[in-house]
């Protein structure tokens, strides 16, 4: 038996039996993880978190970079924070980028209950204004990104610049919720932050797709659109 394979193929499986399937097969939520979520959201925090299998992907890459040195701006509840740092062998380090404080403290004692604390360092309050305190710790194995979306540029360029050759540069939410492809007419676009957001996320993506840029990128088609890029410049 033999199955057609199209030159322009969908580019993500939207079925839920697939979805399922994988979700069966990899297990990407742990107790420890699962504990996160539900201890974030009796903290009143947003439940913004990387999906499950979102993680398993972080950590994956995370690996497959032999990374020991990596930066994440959004630490939220520590739920990604914990699948990075998982990835970290002994004596690795993840600064964690956080601007509230009450966030900031809930990751805390996620990392603590993971067990990775001893590999983290949460850095509170702007990530722009903070991140320069850590440059002379470069360059870095891998960037992760997933803050406030109007300053995902300048988050980017800071990566480009302080990741060693071959690193990786990870921006989540790369879809912009659908609205990269969405017309001018769609509601959602008389919000600001909406047109803010989906401004900064094209600008990000359009610097990893760029084939004279800094990075050699591509797209990982997540639920959220997770767009990658290794540094060559």
């Amino acid at each position: 038996m033999t199955t057609n394979s199209p030159s322009h193929k969908s580019f993500a499986s939207d079925s839920p039996e697939m979805a399922d399937y994988v979700m069966r097969t990899f297990k990407p939520e742990d107790p420890i993880l699962a504990e996160v979520r539900k201890r974030a959201a009796e903290s009143g925090l947003p439940p913004i978190h990387v999906s499950p299998y979102d993680g398993l992907i972080l950590e994956v890459l995370a690996r497959a970079a032999n990374a020991k040195k990596i930066v994440e701006i959004g630490t939220l509840a520590g739920y990604s924070g914990i699948c990075l740092a998982r990835a970290l062998p002994e004596g690795g380090v993840l600064h964690t980028f956080e601007f509230e404080p009450k966030h900031a403290k809930v990751a805390q004692e996620s990392f603590v209950r993971a067990g990775v604390d001893h590999k983290v360092v949460i850095h509170q309050g702007p990530a722009l204004n903070n991140l320069p305190g850590i440059e002379r710790q470069g360059p870095f194995d891998l960037v992760f990104i997933d803050a406030d979306k109007g300053n995902y540029p300048g988050y980017l360029h800071w990566a480009q610049k302080h990741l060693r050759m071959g690193g990786l540069a990870l921006a989540d939410n790369a879809f912009a919720w659908g609205l990269l492809a969405a017309p001018d007419s769609d509601p959602r676009l008389k919000e600001e932050h909406n047109r803010v957001a989906k401004a900064a996320i094209e600008k990000v993506n359009q610097t990893f797709a760029d084939p004279t840029g800094p990075f050699r990128g591509a797209m990982i088609p997540t639920g959220e659109g997770l767009a990658i890029g290794v540094k060559r410049a």
